[in-house]
């Protein structure tokens, strides 16, 4: 059975003054999904979620929770909860009383806010904790406690505003993880903005790409990484070689084209491509590209070229290949499994493609 959407957003705009930070926001979310809204700084993506939660208002459009208008329904009287940036736990409060803080507002009993309190910090694993100081708390835990200050309120969608960046990245790696473990359980609708596509990629049921105020692409994470809409998305999620490429002919669902350094190849057609034209714009990822010291066997496109670069990542060797005729150089992303550097600065090398690796992007971007 389908979900049903709980948030519907339509030619949602904001303007401050002559700058419009919001265009033409049109916008569909489901009941218990977990949803990103990612993008550069400045894109628009945290006016868009605080148009949501009711902190700012939005110049023209509408916005619809659960079936209803949110025109002049203030913050609080949405059924939503925001976990901000900076977590804003009450620094003279214990755990206890600053998950129950919103709580106080809706004149509960003592005992039914204690149970309440007691399953919110359940909810994040903080059981136990309610008197210890909100000053004795790691980073981890702060964040669990303001998420549990959020959950307690029992919203229908939870607003996360860059809600892990605080933190270092094993312990926002780990996060992560316990975020999307806690959002499956609960069945509720999380919506969170991020810059990371990382993070994105990781949480997400569907990501919605913004750039300069505009949403560009919504997507599941695979179909946004195999199947970008444009070279602006492609080279925001994830690393990406571009390649000019001449259209030479086009059947079942394949172009046959002229791939710059690689030669002839059959690219499959790109659905979310709207800019067509003879010439091609094609995206290599780099982890797609075999390296070789010989021609390896078995690739549908070869590039013959030097080692300018190679940097040692840990679980991956990154390279950069330059070639007679091209640009910029080719990147190369190798696992790692033998703990070394293969081909050193100056080694010749044969880089091989498989026609399925090579994204359409369409015509190329002024």
């Amino acid at each position: 059975m389908a979900s049903q959407n709980i948030i519907e957003i339509s030619g949602v705009e904001k303007r401050f003054g002559t700058f419009t930070a919001v265009k033409d926001l049109n916008l569909e979310l489901r009941e218990g999904e977990f949803f990103s809204l990612l993008g550069p700084s400045g894109c628009g993506k945290t006016t868009a979620l605080r148009m949501i939660a009711g902190f700012q208002d939005h110049d023209a459009g509408t916005i619809r929770i659960g079936g209803q208008d949110m025109a002049h329904i203030p913050a609080n009287k949405r059924p939503t909860n925001m976990v901000f940036q900076s977590y804003a736990i009450f620094p003279h409060l214990n755990v206890g009383d600053n998950v129950a803080f919103g709580l106080r507002k809706l004149k509960l009993g003592k005992a039914e806010t204690e149970e309440r309190v007691a399953e919110a910090l359940e909810m994040v694993e903080l059981g136990g904790l309610q008197s210890r100081k909100a000053t004795e708390l790691s980073g981890g835990q702060r964040q669990r406690v303001a998420l549990a200050r959020a959950l307690v309120m029992r919203p229908k969608v939870l607003l996360l505003d860059e809600p892990l960046s605080a933190l270092d990245k094993n312990l926002r790696e780990a996060m992560q993880f316990e975020m999307r473990r806690l959002q499956q359980k609960l069945g509720i609708t999380f919506v969170m903005v991020t810059h990371d596509q990382y993070e994105a990629m990781t949480m997400s049921d569907r990501i919605g790409v913004m750039f300069k105020g505009q949403l560009k692409q919504v997507d599941k994470p695979e179909v946004l990484y195999a199947r970008p809409c444009s070279q602006e998305v492609a080279a925001f999620i994830g690393g990406m070689n571009f390649l000019d490429a001449a259209v030479t002919g086009e059947a079942d669902g394949k172009l046959q084209a002229e791939v710059q350094g690689f030669g002839p190849l059959a690219i499959d057609v790109n659905p979310n491509v709207a800019r067509r034209g003879p010439q091609l714009l094609a995206g290599i990822r780099p982890e797609q590209l075999e390296i070789s010291a010989q021609k390896p066997d078995g690739y549908d496109g070869y590039l013959q070229g030097t080692v300018t670069n190679a940097a040692f990542y840990g679980e991956n060797v990154h390279y950069h290949v330059t070639a007679e005729g091209l640009s910029q150089p080719i990147a190369v992303s190798v696992p790692n499994y033998f703990h070394t550097v293969d081909h050193k600065q100056g080694d010749p090398v044969w880089l091989g493609v498989q026609n399925a690796s090579v994204i359409d992007l369409g015509a190329r971007e002024a």
